[in-house]
C-alpha cells in the first residue's frame, strides 16, 4: 500500500503514486509472461499521461523489465506528461518518442559493468548521433575515424587513406538474440560529392553469425561494430548515405526448464533442455553474488542444437526466484568457465539489480531458463546519413 499524505490535495501526491505503481509494473512485467521470440513492436496511443504510466506500457508491451538509473528515478522526478499516437512501430521509436517528450533517454550504469536497457536524464544525447532502427536494433554511429599514412621505404611515396565509423548495435529489450555477426555488410556508402567510399575489397557476402557470438554484456544489450569505408584524396565533408546488413540469430522457440531447491542441488539435479540433458552441478553465495556451476554434453547431438543452447548459457539467459516466486535476479551478468564443440562447464555469475529484482526476495530457490529449442537467422538492414567526416 502507498501512503497518502493528509492534508494536501489529491492532485499533489497522484504523479508519485503513479510513479510507484510504474516502477512495480516495470520489474514484474518481462516475467510475468513469456519471453519474446520475435521483434516486438509498441503502440502508443496517450494523452497527458504521466511518464511513468507510458513507461509502465511499454514494459508490458514488449514483455521485458525497462529499470531506471537510479532505480526511484520515476518516484521521484517530476517529468513532463505524454502525447502520443503511435501503431506499431518499433521499440526504438517508442523510446526516442518518450524520450522527446519527457527527457527519458537510455543511459548506462557507470557502477554497472554489464550493460542494460536503463531509462535515465541522460541529456539529449543518446538519440543525437546519427542512428538507425533496423528490426529490433537501433543502430548508433559512436565516431568516425581517418588517417593518412606515407610509406617512406618506397621511391615512390604511396599516401594511403583510411576512413571507418565505429558503430553500435542496441538489441530491444524483451528481444532473445542467441548472437550477433562480428561484422556488418557494405551495401552502400556515398559522401556528399556523390564520391562512392565503397572500399573495392567489400566482402559480398553476409557474415554469419556462426563467426562469433558477438556482443560485450551477458544480455546482448550492445555490439560494438565497425565498417571499413574508401577515403578519395578530394572527399566530402559528410557520408551522405551509409548502408549496412546486419545478421542476427533470434531464438524463436523455447522450454521452459526449472530446478527447484536449486541451492540446495543433488548429484541427480538433471533436466532435459530439447536434446540435451543439463546439469546443474552446484549454486552458492559469494558475498553478494551467487555462482552457479551446471554442464551439458552433445555426444553426437545436432550441432546447430547445440550451438543455441550454449549461447543461450553464455548469455546468461536464466534467472533467479525465491521460493515465493519473486524475482531476485533477472539474468547472469558474467560468465566464465568452458565452452566448446562438445561439452560446457559453465560458471555464471548472479546479483540482485536494484529496480528489476523484487526487493522482498529472500535467499534463490528456483533457477529458470527458457532454453531455445528453435533459432533463426535474420539480417537487418540499415541506412545512416549525414555523419560527419574528419
Amino acid at each position: 500500500m502507498i501512503p497518502c499524505p493528509t492534508g494536501l490535495p489529491v492532485t499533489s501526491y497522484l504523479p508519485a503514486i503513479l510513479a510507484a505503481l510504474a516502477t512495480a509494473l516495470i520489474s514484474a512485467a518481462a516475467f510475468a509472461a513469456e519471453p519474446t521470440t520475435r521483434p516486438a513492436t509498441a503502440t502508443l496511443r496517450a494523452t497527458r499521461t504521466p511518464a511513468a504510466a507510458v513507461v509502465a506500457d511499454l514494459a508490458k508491451q514488449v514483455g521485458a523489465s525497462l529499470p531506471t538509473f537510479p532505480p526511484d528515478l520515476l518516484a521521484t522526478s517530476t517529468l513532463p506528461p505524454v502525447t502520443a499516437d503511435l501503431a506499431d512501430v518499433s521499440f526504438w521509436d517508442a523510446a526516442r518518442e518518450i524520450a522527446k517528450q519527457t527527457g527519458l533517454e537510455p543511459v548506462q550504469n557507470p557502477e554497472d559493468p554489464y550493460p542494460r536497457f536503463q531509462w535515465g536524464l541522460g541529456g539529449g544525447t543518446f538519440f543525437k548521433p546519427p542512428h538507425a532502427v533496423a528490426g529490433p536494433l537501433l543502430v548508433v554511429a559512436t565516431d568516425v575515424h581517418r588517417s593518412s599514412t606515407i610509406d617512406l621505404g618506397r621511391a615512390k611515396h604511396d599516401e594511403h587513406r583510411d576512413l571507418s565509423v565505429s558503430l553500435v548495435a542496441y538489441a530491444a529489450p524483451g528481444v532473445r538474440l542467441l548472437g550477433v555477426a562480428p561484422e556488418v555488410r557494405l551495401l552502400g556508402a556515398v559522401d556528399d560529392l556523390k564520391q562512392s567510399l565503397l572500399p573495392p575489397d567489400a566482402p559480398a557476402v553476409t557474415p554469419t553469425v556462426a563467426d562469433g557470438a558477438g556482443g560485450e554484456s551477458g544480455a546482448l544489450y550492445m555490439t560494438h561494430l565497425s565498417v571499413a569505408l574508401n577515403c578519395p584524396e578530394n572527399r566530402g565533408k559528410r557520408i551522405a548515405s551509409l548502408k549496412g546488413r546486419i545478421a542476427v540469430r533470434l531464438q524463436t522457440a523455447s522450454q521452459r526448464v526449472e530446478w527447484e531447491d536449486a541451492m540446495g542441488a543433488k548429484k541427480d539435479a538433471t533436466r532435459q533442455a530439447g536434446a540435451f540433458p543439463v546439469t546443474l552441478k552446484s549454486l552458492k553465495k559469494a558475498d553478494i553474488e551467487y555462482v552457479l556451476s551446471l554442464s551439458a554434453r552433445r555426444d553426437k547431438r545436432n550441432v546447430a542444437d547445440w550451438s543455441n543452447l550454449q549461447k543461450s548459457i553464455y548469455n546468461g539467459h536464466m534467472a533467479l526466484y525465491d521460493a515465493k516466486g519473486r524475482l531476485v535476479a533477472a539474468r547472469a551478468t558474467e560468465n566464465g568457465g568452458e565452452y566448446n564443440g562438445n561439452a560446457i562447464d559453465a560458471r555464471l555469475r548472479f546479483v540482485r539489480e536494484p529496480g528489476v529484482s523484487d526487493a522482498d526476495a529472500k535467499e534463490p530457490y528456483k533457477l529458470v531458463w527458457d532454453a531455445p529449442t528453435a533459432a533463426k537467422d535474420v539480417t537487418f538492414d540499415f541506412e545512416l546519413m549525414d555523419v560527419p567526416i574528419p
